[in-house]
C-alpha cells in the first residue's frame, strides 16, 4: 500500500535527453557572453589606442591666445598638453588655467593671438566717470602691432590709451553701450528764455527708451526720447560751449589778477 500511495504523486522524472539538452545551452550562452565581453574590452582598447594615435599635439607648450570673457579680452599660454583626453592646459595672465578640446575654439583663439583684429570700430563713444563726472571720448587710433587703443575726451581733448583686454577699456565702452547709451549723471547745457541752463540726466525709462534731463533753472525736468537729436545737441553742448565759457571766465579772471598786481606795483 505504501508503494501505491508514492504513484499517486506524479513527480517529474528528469530524463537524459533533458540533461544533454541542457547542458550545452547553458555552455552556448556562456560562451556568446564571454565572446561579446571579450569583443566589447577589444573595441574600447582599440578606441584607446585609435584616440591616442589621432590625439596629435598640434600646438607647442608657451604658445599664446587671445580669448575674450565676459569681463574683457586676456592673454593666455599653452602649458600642457593631455594626450589621454587630447586637451591643452591654458594658463591666462590673471593666474587662471582651463582646459580645451583640441577643435575650432582653440585654433580661433590661437589666430586672434597670431593675427590681431581690431575688435573695436574708431569712433566707438566711451564714457568714463572721472572725480568732477562723466567725460565722454571716442576711440580715435588702434595700433595693430602694440594691440593698444587711443581714446580721446570731448572737452579738453586729452587723451589715455588702453591695451586690448584693459578691463577699464571695456568698462568704459560698457558705459555707453545700447539702449541706454547715457550713464546717469551726464551733464547737459541748455539754452532757455532766461538764458543757459546746466543740467543732468536723472533718470533712464528702459521701457520706452527715454531720458529724463533735471535742469538748474527752477529745477525744471524736460524727458527726450533716446533717438531725439535734440538729446545729443544739449549734451554736445556742454563740451561746445559750456566749457568755452568756462575758460573764458578763467581766462577773465587771470586777466584781471595781473592788472590788479600791476596796478598794486
Amino acid at each position: 500500500s505504501t508503494h501505491s500511495t508514492q504513484n499517486n504523486y506524479n513527480y517529474p522524472s528528469p530524463s537524459y535527453s533533458t540533461i544533454m539538452v541542457n547542458v550545452p545551452s547553458m555552455c552556448l550562452a556562456s560562451a556568446i557572453f564571454f565572446t561579446i565581453a571579450s569583443s566589447m574590452i577589444e573595441s574600447v582598447e582599440s578606441w584607446s589606442l585609435l584616440r591616442k594615435q589621432l590625439c596629435e599635439q598640434r600646438y607647442e607648450e608657451k604658445t599664446d591666445v587671445f580669448k575674450r570673457f565676459d569681463d574683457g579680452w586676456y592673454w593666455g599660454k599653452i602649458v600642457n598638453f593631455n594626450s589621454e583626453s587630447c586637451k591643452y592646459m591654458i594658463l591666462y595672465e590673471d593666474n587662471y588655467a582651463y582646459e580645451y578640446e583640441d577643435g575650432e575654439e582653440l585654433d580661433q583663439m590661437i589666430a586672434d593671438a597670431v593675427n590681431p583684429e581690431q575688435l573695436v570700430p574708431l569712433d566707438t563713444m566711451v564714457y568714463n566717470l572721472y572725480e568732477d563726472g562723466w567725460w565722454q571720448g571716442y576711440v580715435e587710433s588702434y595700433d595693430p602691432e602694440e594691440r593698444l587703443y587711443t581714446v580721446r575726451y570731448n572737452g579738453d581733448g586729452e587723451t589715455e590709451e588702453y591695451f586690448e583686454g584693459d578691463e577699464e577699456f571695456y568698462e568704459i565702452l560698457d558705459n555707453a553701450v545700447p539702449p541706454q547709451i547715457y550713464p546717469l549723471g551726464v551733464s547737459a547745457y541748455k539754452e532757455f528764455g532766461e538764458g543757459w541752463s546746466l543740467g543732468w540726466i536723472t533718470e533712464y525709462n528702459e521701457e520706452d527708451n527715454t531720458y529724463e534731463v533735471t535742469f538748474e533753472v527752477d529745477d525744471h525736468s524736460e524727458e527726450y526720447p533716446a533717438d531725439d537729436p535734440e538729446l545729443e545737441e544739449i549734451i554736445d553742448a556742454v563740451y561746445t560751449v559750456w566749457m568755452v565759457e568756462q575758460a573764458e571766465m578763467e581766462e577773465e579772471e587771470m586777466e584781471e589778477e595781473v592788472s590788479g598786481d600791476e596796478s598794486a606795483d
